[in-house]
């Protein structure tokens, strides 16, 4: 599928409490389950569009055999009518890489505990990396599209920055 489908796009136009709904009524997909594969990304709110940064892909791949990591990859325009095509970002196809683990009730990530936590801060990025701040959180939501809470982490603080929605490509 090359463009986004009527279910994605209702699902990126709905209100903040609903997404946050939408999260909290979620369930934790599997990681195995996202492997090999890239996703459709929208983030909100729409404001994302005038960074830049409002469609991405994501993909998620094995690393080492048994960890689940991911990347992302830049996507140029702000239209979601349009194919979503990758770009080059400063020079690379992939960027903003993560490892993918269960949330652990344990740890100081711990927003959502029925969700995966995709943590940027895990080593996979240069130190300098402005990605390696990023934590999202990632539920597959009643329709089997993934939604995700992304935060800043500075220290102990968290920082909601927006959500964002994902479907397979």
């Amino acid at each position: 599928m090359v463009t986004a489908t009527r279910e994605y796009l209702d699902l990126v136009a709905q209100p903040l409490r609903e997404l946050r709904r939408c999260m909290l009524r979620g369930e934790p997909p599997a990681a195995d389950d996202l492997v090999g594969r890239e996703y459709r990304g929208t983030n909100m709110p729409a404001t994302s569009r005038l960074l830049g940064i409002r469609r991405f892909i994501k993909g998620f791949e094995h690393a080492d055999g048994a960890t689940v990591t991911g990347y992302n990859r830049r996507v140029r325009g702000g239209n979601l009518a349009t194919p979503w095509t990758a770009s080059t970002w400063h020079g690379k196809q992939r960027f903003g890489y993560f490892t993918v683990t269960p949330v652990d009730p344990m740890l100081r990530d711990n927003r959502y505990f029925n969700a995966l936590l995709l943590d940027y801060g895990s080593g996979l990025n240069a130190p300098r990396d402005p990605t390696a701040v990023l934590r999202d959180y990632l539920v597959r939501t009643q329709s089997g599209l993934l939604l995700g809470h992304a935060f800043i982490a500075l220290g102990h603080l968290r920082i909601p920055v927006g959500y964002f929605v994902l479907e397979p490509m």
